[in-house]
């Protein structure tokens, strides 16, 4: 496998469900440190985190979501593979991102319908598209347009549960996801 480099979503205000999503537990586990956990056995052998929060990379582009925080991470990153994952995933295990790793068909990879997680190749062009995306703050700075200027591959869903890439984002989803 080659190696990859992981970045953890946490930088957002987590308004909607009305606490800190990263610091939310699974068992004795944060969200943060279950998805670190997870990344970890995927085989990353770097974990950051975006947002700012101890050891945290801080957003440089407040308000552009996503975008921003991936973007200010290249500026402390490496070039090469990074496997990009929002921090509020409580079902994601290694056997969902494997796909997304091992497909380099093109600069980046996501599942159909799902965004995130998404592998990502970090190089001249990911940053160029990353800088141009975080200088038009609004629509346009979304994790849709990155792949599309980037002509990211959207992996079929073919028998993958999708329950796995459910993102928590209020209370009720939280419970959801828990049950």
């Amino acid at each position: 496998m080659t190696p990859f480099v992981s970045l953890i979503l946490a930088g957002g205000r987590s308004s909607r469900m009305g606490e800190d999503k990263a610091m939310l537990c699974i068992g004795n586990e944060t969200l943060l440190g279950r998805t670190a956990r997870i990344l970890r056995e995927a085989g990353a052998t770097r974990v950051a985190v975006s947002g700012t929060r101890e050891d945290g990379i801080a957003d440089l582009w407040p308000d552009t979501g996503p975008i921003g925080g991936i973007a200010s991470a290249m500026r402390e990153l490496p070039d090469g593979e990074w496997l990009v994952v929002p921090v509020d995933m409580p079902r994601l295990g290694p056997a969902v991102l494997a796909p997304l790793l091992a497909d380099r068909r093109a600069a980046a990879t996501h599942w159909q319908r799902h965004p995130l997680p998404m592998r990502l190749t970090m190089d001249a062009t990911a940053r160029a598209t990353l800088e141009e995306l975080v200088s038009r703050p609004g629509p346009a700075c979304s994790i849709a347009a990155l792949h599309a200027r980037l002509g990211a591959v959207a992996l079929p869903l073919d028998g993958l549960d999708t329950r796995l890439l459910v993102n928590c984002n209020t209370p009720d989803e939280w419970r959801e996801a828990n049950a």
